[in-house]
C-alpha cells in the first residue's frame, strides 16, 4: 500500500474549491454510523482506490476534525436526520444549524436516510412537506446548498407522492438505495438494474418536469461477504454495480461500506484492516475509467452477453461479462489488452473470455465499429431476452429460462416439479412467489392491467395466496385467492386499475401465501396484459 497523508484543511475558503474539484468523480463510499466515527482508519485506502465522495452521518462527526482527515480529492455529503414532523419550527432550526456548522465541509444534504425507514413509518405526504421546509431553511442560510430527496430501496411510489405533496420544486438531486435490485443481478436481471435511473426520469418528467434532469445518486448499495457470497463474488458485484450505474446515468454511486462495521461484513476493508478483492476491483475501475468516466453505450456481445463501453483516459474500456451459467469468447481489435480486475494486471490479447465474473478490455481508440455500435445502442431499450417495449402481453411459462420468460421474470430461483409429462413451477417451498415485468414493457406509468395465472393444488391440503402489487398508493392487495382443485388446472384472472410498477424491492407483484402452510400449489403460466 502506498503512503498516504491527509490534507490539513480548515475553513470554507480553503476547503470548498477542493470539494468542487471532486464533484464530478462518481465513485463514492457510504460508511455506517459506526464506520463514520472511525474515518481515519479507512479514508487513506479509499483515496488510494480512487474514491471521490464519502457519505457520512453528521451526528457522529465533528466537522473540523473530518475536514482535517479528508484528502483534497474526496468530497463529503451529509444526511439531515429524521425529526418529529409535529414541530416544523424545530425542524427548520435543526436544518439551519446543520448547514451552518458543516458549511466548511459540505453543501450536499440528503433529507433523511432512506425514508420511511428509521421513522415511525412517516407517510410520503408528510415527508414531502418536511423536504419543502428543509429546502427553504437551507437555501436561506446558503443558496448554493444542494438538497436531495431520499427513499428506501427504489421506492419511487413514495417519492411520487412526496412530490405531489409539496416537494416538486424543493430538491436538487434524488437518491435511492437499490440493494434488492442489485441483488438480482447475478440471476440475470441486468435490464432491471439498468432501468433505475430511466424510471426516476419518467417520474420527474411527470411530477417535476423542470427538475427532470437533476443528478441521481445511489447513496447506498453493496453486498456483504457471507455464506452465499465469497469475497470474489463481492468484487464481481461491485464492478457490475458501478459499471451499470454509470452506464445508465447515475451521477454518483456509494458502496456500502468502506470498512466492516455494525451492519456486517460489507466493507471493502475486512478484519484486521485487510483490503478485500473488492477494494482492488474498485481501484482497477477508477484507474481505467478515470475520475470522470464517460459511458459510450452498451453492447450485446456474441448476441447475448453484457458489454459496456467507456472512453477512458488511455483509450476505450470494455467492461463485460456473460449471462448466468454460460461462457463465450469475443474477438478483440488488434492492439487490445485484457485486465484482470482482481489484480489489476494487464496483458496483450486478441480475444476476451467471458464468464459471469466481469473482465476489462482496453481497446485502441481506432476501434470505431465498437464505438458506433455502443453509441447507437445508448438510446435503445436495454434488452431482456428481446425487446418488449411494444408488447401488449408478456408471460412466464414453465419451465422458465429465456424460452419460458417472455418479458415476465420470476425473481427467485425456481423449483420445478414433474406433473405428468410436463415440468411446472412448484410454489410450495416458499411463502411468496414474486415476479418482475420487463421495465421496457411497463415502468412507473400507471396502466390498467390484467394478470392471469394457471395454477393447480399439489395435494388435498388447502392452498391459496394474496395477489399483492405495486400501486400508486404503495403495495396493494386484491385479497385471498383459493386454488380450488388438486386434479385439474384452474385459470385465475385479476383486473388491476391502479398498477404503478417501479420495482421498489426488485419485484412488481407477488403471490403471497403468508406461510408455506398455504403455498402447496403449482404454476403452469403467468401473464400480464395491458388493458
Amino acid at each position: 500500500m502506498s503512503a498516504w497523508r491527509p490534507a490539513l484543511l480548515v475553513g470554507a475558503a480553503a476547503l470548498w474549491p477542493l470539494l468542487a474539484q471532486a464533484a464530478d468523480n462518481p465513485f463514492g463510499v457510504a460508511p455506517s454510523a459506526s464506520s463514520s466515527r472511525s474515518l481515519s482508519r479507512w479514508v487513506g485506502p479509499m483515496a488510494e482506490a480512487g474514491v471521490g465522495w464519502v457519505r457520512g452521518f453528521s451526528p457522529t462527526l465533528d466537522p473540523a476534525q473530518t475536514a482535517r482527515s479528508l484528502p483534497a480529492s474526496i468530497g463529503f455529503s451529509g444526511v439531515l436526520e429524521y425529526r418529529d414532523p409535529a414541530d416544523p419550527a424545530a425542524w427548520q432550526q435543526y436544518v439551519r444549524d446543520r448547514v451552518r456548522t458543516f458549511r466548511p465541509l459540505t453543501r450536499h444534504w440528503e433529507v433523511w436516510n432512506e425514508p420511511p425507514n428509521f421513522t415511525p413509518n412517516t407517510p410520503p405526504e408528510v415527508y414531502g412537506q418536511m423536504v419543502a421546509l428543509a429546502y427553504d431553511a437551507a437555501k436561506a442560510v446558503d443558496p448554493s446548498v444542494q438538497l436531495g430527496l431520499a427513499a428506501q430501496s427504489v421506492n419511487l411510489n413514495y417519492l411520487d407522492r412526496a412530490l405531489l405533496a409539496g416537494a416538486r420544486d424543493k430538491f436538487d438531486f434524488v437518491t435511492v438505495h437499490p440493494y434488492e435490485t442489485a441483488g438480482l443481478i447475478p440471476r440475470g436481471f441486468e435490464a432491471q438494474f439498468m432501468a433505475i435511473v430511466p424510471t426516476i426520469r419518467k417520474m420527474l418528467r411527470a411530477r417535476s418536469p423542470e427538475r427532470a434532469d437533476v443528478p441521481v445518486y445511489f447513496t447506498e448499495v453493496g453486498q456483504p461477504v457471507d455464506a452465499r457470497n465469497d469475497e470474489t463474488a463481492q468484487a464481481s458485484q461491485l464492478i457490475k454495480i458501478y459499471t451499470m450505474g454509470l452506464a445508465q446515468g447515475a451521477a454518483r454511486i456509494h458502496w456500502f461500506e468502506p470498512l466492516d462495521g455494525d451492519s456486517g461484513p460489507f466493507g471493502l476493508i475486512g478484519p484486521q484492516g485487510r483490503p478485500r478483492p473488492a477494494h482492488t476491483a474498485l481501484r482497477t475501475l477508477t484507474t481505467h475509467l478515470g475520475p470522470q468516466p464517460r459511458a459510450l453505450g452498451w453492447l450485446l456481445l456474441a448476441g447475448q452477453h453484457h458489454g459496456f463501453l467507456f472512453d477512458g483516459p488511455q483509450g476505450l474500456v470494455l467492461v463485460a461479462w456473460s449471462r448466468p451459467d454460460s461462457t463465450a469468447v469475443v474477438t478483440l481489435p488488434a492492439g487490445s489488452r485484457v485486465v484482470d480486475p482482481l489484480s489489476g494486471a494487464a496483458r496483450a490479447a486478441n480475444s476476451l473470455a467471458l464468464s459471469p465474473q466481469p473482465a476489462l478490455a482496453l481497446l485502441p481508440r481506432e476501434a470505431g465499429d465498437w464505438v458506433r455500435q455502443a453509441s447507437a445502442n445508448q438510446a435503445r431499450p436495454y434488452p431482456w431476452h428481446g425487446d418488449h417495449s411494444g408488447a401488449g402481453r408478456i408471460e412466464f411459462t414453465a419451465p422458465g429460462g429465456p424460452a419460458g420468460a417472455r418479458g415476465l421474470h420470476l425473481t427467485q430461483a425456481p423449483t420445478w416439479r414433474a406433473l405428468g409429462t410436463e415440468q411446472v413451477l412448484d410454489a410450495a417451498p416458499r411463502a411468496t412467489t414474486s415476479f418482475t415485468v420487463d421495465p421496457n414493457f411497463l415502468s412507473y406509468s400507471p396502466q390498467p392491467l390484467r394478470i392471469t395465472a394457471v395454477v393447480r393444488r399439489n395435494s388435498a391440503q388447502a392452498a391459496g395466496f394474496n395477489l399483492k402489487y405495486e400501486s400508486r398508493s404503495g403495495t396493494s392487495s386484491l385479497g385471498w385467492n383459493t386454488v380450488p382443485a388438486q386434479d385439474e388446472w384452474t385459470t385465475l384472472s385479476w383486473f388491476i386499475a391502479d398498477a404503478q410498477f417501479v420495482g421498489k424491492f426488485g419485484y412488481h407483484f407477488s403471490f403471497d401465501s403468508d406461510s408455506t402452510r398455504h403455498s402447496g400449489y403449482s404454476i403452469r403460466s403467468v401473464s400480464v396484459s395491458k388493458e
